[in-house]
């Protein structure tokens, strides 16, 4: 330990060294290294400040021994307390000093987070079946099977080679590690399932550590990391989308969120000065800056959009830097090493897997050199004088000359950018592509709750801090900012602003809870002494769990709803179930047992038949058409030779002739004039009878004779899920008196005809999935 007093201490006892102390670390911020006749004091005063321990000898030169230190004092805040300045533990980096009191809390409200998300293992779990949430889930189950199928052992990374281009230009990051951790427990089909069910519980959770830590380090308050954990557990967007069983890509993109904004914080925090480029903990931040990016882009094709932020982080750090007459190549470095080594490590991923287009892992590239241009012009600005609204000016009119080079010299690539745009901006029955204050979805309510309404104003405030020279609150706006527009366009994107938000909410519900003398002042300053958590007492905490419900009652209440809206219904499952045992006790195989239903189940269905759930746009194309049909040997000739199964569920189609009217509302039955079905069997119906199965099946024919030209009807009473209905199919005899009607039912038939005369018959099941035939004595 050092015996020489802090910067503090020499500067309370002798004030006239200030500015000589100033001037020095003036100099100390511009150079590596210098000598005396490098800076403007005497040799007296410079002889005092090396004998209290500012300026120490380094070499033939000199430099500030813990310019942080010195730098507090002049601004009279409290000093870090490190005595030598020659490194800062990553505890103090990430404001996270695994207090036992602090930890104990966040491990609380982590349970919170666990809970909100896994409440549904019921719904998941059932009867041996792993049953993810929602359609999209399948395709990626499908997916990862099809690989962990041709791997020929753990780790085996050359069975990704299976994937189709859809997934290796859209998703396959995700793919890849869903595989990777399925294999490394096995890799068998059980496994897979469970690792897709519990993987977006497992982001929630990590990207709430990722918030915690985030939040502390920005705001040097503890309370505002628990508050905003708390507001995220019940932010009704972000819950469903992490909710047990729901495998969607959107949960894979929020750690690698997380983790860059984390990053950039650490980065431009601790890179104060060139002396602070010595220490370790600003390049272990542009490590995470560039797997940060990296991830991104390969998770997901629309990954460059999330990176986005990055680039206002650099553009308003050089303006604070110019404003500050502080060099914005020192402050920036960690940032632009961490985006050199993203787009590295995305082209390079690119380049040996052919992962995603050149396009997409270009963007770090362009992120990277957009770091370089802005950081070079806030230099020279620098250095001639120019004011921080010129060199917004002067960035503007770079951006503008930078996007007219993209338009015209890279046609190509800017037709391709065009067209992602096109499906950034579309807006179709798809319920993710509404805006977030559209009327049809009220996303800002029943996706966010009240929580955009707390928040809004601290995203203001922060905003102001952010303009203060407080390089953490600008990652954070940057990013709040950039994804609330994202979010207004596209309610897709409420999951990746729902960190972020959460942010900015336990900020002002901090701030409130100090307003009505419920806690201290939030500090929100970013400084070195961190705000703790101290329990209050019973009344307190009675009083703040009130007003946490004030503000997030309604995402409390939204949070089942919304899960309960991408769980797969009990209809949708047991009907699945029942076409695989009928499927199975008939031999069918795919594609003899495809299932047509509406295209949003019709992954599902497909994957407990036949696990073949990689597409639905046979489903999307087909089943409304079929539906809708009012001609019977048209809607079948549409499917014939194509379709297995159909599934109805309940709709809006009110005209009686409809395929959907005879199926669904009388299971294939001729009701008043309008003819029945030949064949489609009723395997199933849901209680409610919202869900019903059909087998396509040649159907059974009935022949006989009768009057010439009379009226011949064959009845028969079937048993559809323990629910009894009667089958009737009409037909009328030729002028010789012969007959014959096709059934789709087994079962004993009473045929009838218009003279009265009746007799029965059995038509076999073997003849209804044969095509056989049977004559009427």
């Amino acid at each position: 330990m050092s015996d020489t007093p802090g910067a503090g201490a020499v500067l309370d006892d002798r004030p006239e060294l200030r500015d000589a102390t100033e001037a020095v670390l003036a100099v100390d911020d511009e150079q590596d290294g210098w000598t005396f006749d490098d800076i403007p004091i005497d040799s007296g005063q410079f002889g005092e400040l090396v004998s209290a321990g500012i300026v120490e000898k380094d070499g033939e030169q000199y430099r500030v021994a813990d310019p942080d230190a010195v730098r507090a004092a002049l601004n009279g805040e409290p000093e870090a307390g490190s005595d030598s300045g020659h490194g800062l533990a990553l505890g103090d980096a990430l404001r996270f000093d695994f207090d036992a009191r602090a930890t104990g809390l966040l491990v609380a409200a982590l349970s919170v987070v666990l809970v909100a998300r896994t409440y549904i293992i019921g719904s998941v779990y059932r009867d041996g079946d792993i049953v993810l949430s929602s359609n999209d889930p399948y395709y990626y189950r499908y997916h990862v099977e099809q690989v962990a199928a041709n791997a020929g052992s753990a780790a085996d990374f050359g069975a990704l080679s299976v994937l189709p281009d859809a997934v290796t230009k859209g998703e396959p990051l995700m793919i890849a590690t869903l595989w990777l951790v399925s294999s490394l427990f096995g890799g068998s089909k059980e496994v897979i399932g469970h690792v897709l069910a519990w993987y977006p519980v497992v982001s929630a959770l990590v990207t709430s550590v990722l918030l915690y830590l985030l939040a502390v380090r920005v705001s040097s308050d503890r309370r505002v990391g628990l508050a905003a954990v708390l507001f995220l557990a019940f932010m009704p967007g972000h819950a469903f989308r992490t909710s047990l069983g729901f495998a969607d890509h959107h949960a894979f993109d929020y750690p690698w969120l997380g983790l860059s904004a984390l990053a950039l914080v650490i980065a431009l925090t601790t890179a104060t000065n060139r002396t602070s480029l010595r220490r370790p903990q600003p390049w272990i931040a542009a490590v995470g800056i560039g797997v940060g990016t990296a991830g991104q882009v390969l998770a997901w094709e629309a990954g460059p959009l999330l990176v986005l932020p990055v680039s206002l982080v650099v553009l308003g750090q050089t303006l604070l830097d110019v404003s500050n007459d502080r060099s914005a190549l020192v402050s920036n470095a960690p940032v632009l090493a961490g985006v050199s080594f993203g787009a590295t490590l995305a082209w390079s991923v690119h380049t040996v897997t052919g992962w995603q287009t050149a396009l997409v892992t270009s963007a770090p590239a362009l992120l990277t050199l957009g770091t370089v241009v802005v950081i070079a012009t806030a230099e020279v600005a620098r250095r001639f004088g120019g004011t921080v609204g010129q060199l917004a000016v002067v960035d503007l009119g770079l951006g503008v000359v930078g996007l007219l080079v993209f338009r015209f010299g890279f046609t190509e690539q800017w037709d391709t950018f065009n067209s992602r745009l096109d499906l950034l901006f579309r807006s179709d029955a798809i319920a993710e592509t509404y805006g977030l204050f559209s009327t049809d979805a009220f996303g800002f309510l029943f996706l966010l709750g009240l929580t955009l309404f707390l928040a809004l104003p601290a995203m203001v405030w922060g905003l102001d801090l952010a303009r203060s020279d407080q390089s953490g609150w600008l990652v954070a706006s940057s990013y709040v900012w950039v994804l609330f527009g994202l979010a207004m366009i596209q309610v897709r994107f409420v999951g990746e602003l729902a960190t972020f938000l959460a942010l900015f909410a336990g900020l002002a519900f901090i701030w409130v809870a100090s307003w009505v003398e419920l806690a201290r002042p939030v500090l929100a300053t970013g400084d070195r002494d961190l705000r703790d958590v101290l329990v209050p007492d019973t009344r307190a905490v009675a009083s703040l769990f009130v007003l946490f419900l004030l503000f997030g009652s309604l995402g409390i209440v939204q949070v089942p709803v919304k899960t309960s809206q991408v769980l797969v219904e009990d209809g949708t499952y047991d009907a699945a179930t029942a076409i695989e045992a009928d499927a199975a006790e008939r031999g069918l195989e795919y594609p003899e047992n495809y299932v047509l239903s509406r295209w949003g189940q019709n992954r599902v269905y497909n994957y407990f038949v036949s696990g073949e759930s990689r597409s639905f746009s046979y489903a999307r194309q087909r089943y409304g058409p079929f539906v809708a049909a009012t001609d019977p040997d048209a809607a079948h000739g549409r499917i014939s030779n194509r379709v297995g199964y159909v599934v109805t569920t309940a709709t809006d189609i009110e005209e009686p002739a409809t395929m959907y009217a005879r199926l669904h509302q009388h299971f294939g039955s001729r009701n008043g004039n309008v003819d029945g079905l030949a064949r489609y069997r009723p395997l199933f119906a849901s209680e409610d009878g919202s869900h019903k199965a059909f087998a396509v099946v040649p159907g059974g024919e009935i022949r006989g004779t009768a009057a010439p030209n009379s009226t011949v009807s064959v009845v028969t009473t079937i048993t559809v899920s323990d629910r009894e209905v009667d089958y009737e199919r009409q037909t009328t005899a030729n002028r010789n008196g012969d007959f014959t009607v096709t059934v789709a039912n087994p079962g004993t038939y009473a045929v009838t005809t218009d003279s009265g005369n009746k007799t029965s018959v059995e038509v076999t099941e073997e003849m209804v999935y044969s095509g056989g035939n049977i004559t009427v004595e």
